[in-house]
């Protein structure tokens, strides 16, 4: 008995050593060219909080995100466009009062191989959210739209990277 629970232990440990990462399906590409952002969007132009244009900060982000993995190079380029922001009351008190905001960014983007002159990923409808109290006392504490709007980023950022140089 024992020896039979030894075997089935070593074929699971043995299955579980097959297991390969994706992470290596972009292995070719060892450089990106993050393109100008483009914010269509009037109403997400400027980030108050760094006093920049949002074209700025989102660029810069994605290459200091992307450079943890690629150099600058001509290898593959990434293309981001800012369609829409929104922001919306979500969260109600008992009185009625607004508690819980939502903003959103509705982007479309391109990431090209340029090594084997293909499209890797694109999309012209991704929409990024987050939600934010602006009240105390909800379990998370309360952001200003400023800062809000940083996370936002942050959260696209983060989640492209993910997406495009983590895959599993």
């Amino acid at each position: 008995m024992v020896s039979k629970l030894i075997a089935i232990a070593a074929v699971v440990f043995v299955a579980g050593c097959g297991y390969v990462s994706k992470s290596e399906y972009l292995e070719h590409i060892k450089t990106i060219r993050v393109s100008p952002v483009e914010i269509q969007d009037a109403d997400f132009a400027y980030d108050e909080a760094s006093q920049r244009p949002y074209d700025e900060v989102i660029q810069e982000k994605l290459i200091q995100r992307f450079n943890r993995k690629w150099q600058d190079g001509n290898d593959s380029q990434f293309t981001l466009r800012v369609l829409d922001y929104n922001i919306k009351e979500h969260g109600f008190g008992p009185n009625g009062q607004v508690e819980l905001l939502r903003i959103s960014l509705q982007i479309e983007y391109e990431f090209l191989d340029r090594v084997r002159n293909n499209i890797i990923a694109e999309s012209n409808n991704h929409v990024q959210i987050h939600d934010f109290y602006i009240v105390s006392n909800r379990g998370e504490p309360p952001e200003t739209l400023p800062q809000a709007k940083g996370l936002l980023i942050d959260e696209l950022i983060e989640d492209l990277y993910n997406q495009f140089a983590e895959q599993w």
